[in-house]
């Protein structure tokens, strides 16, 4: 009788195993599948820049590649959920912008480049055979005074839209908003320029 007991107890913990991996491989397949559809290759995303602000006369569009459990909003990229604060301030570490070239003077990031005492850049360089300037800096101090962490700033080729020129910028920060961002790292905002590939 206790044979016959043990033996019942352990055909069920063999179903019972048998059902998990089963139910653990359908969730992977169907989850392959899913990321499949989304236009996810391996371990990333594909982002292609093509229009802005609705238009599509753009001189040099342009793509590259960032981890597929990141978040992405528009322009923004980050490990965690993005927020929105307004239209102005969101809490992401990586983001690209396109600033027209005869404001670039009056904008944060050179008011950043310049609080740096940046006079050079820290390096010039070719990305797909485009030229950009990388800066590596420290936070000045915007949020309340105290400094917000490291920053790095590449400011890359102009791109002609609708006739007007403008700087493409990649933007890195430490500490967006002066916050710790859980999975942030600098190595991941590198390893994506390195995927930028501009095409016509």
């Amino acid at each position: 009788m206790l044979k016959s007991v043990a033996l019942s107890n352990s055909v069920k913990i063999i179903i019972v195993l048998l059902l998990t991996i089963t139910a653990i491989s359908g969730y992977f397949i169907f989850t392959k599948k899913q990321l499949e559809n989304a236009g996810v290759s391996g371990e990333f995303k594909t982002f292609t820049f093509s229009t802005f602000h609705g238009s599509s006369d753009i001189s040099d569009k342009f793509q590259f590649q960032y981890p597929a459990n990141w978040y992405n909003e528009g322009q923004y990229f980050s490990p965690q959920k993005i927020q929105f604060y307004n239209m102005f301030t969101v809490k992401a570490p990586i983001y690209f912008d396109l600033v027209l070239a005869d404001i670039f003077h009056l904008t944060e990031l050179q008011y950043q480049i310049d609080n740096s005492k940046k006079r050079v850049p820290d390096s010039i360089g070719q990305i797909d055979d485009k030229e950009f300037k990388r800066y590596d800096l420290i936070d000045y101090g915007s949020y309340g005074g105290d400094s917000a962490g490291r920053v790095k700033i590449f400011v890359g080729p102009k791109i002609k839209i609708d006739g007007q020129d403008y700087y493409l910028v990649f933007h890195w920060e430490e500490k967006p908003l002066a916050e710790y961002v859980f999975s942030n790292d600098i190595k991941v905002f590198d390893d994506i320029l390195l995927t930028l590939k501009f095409f016509k």
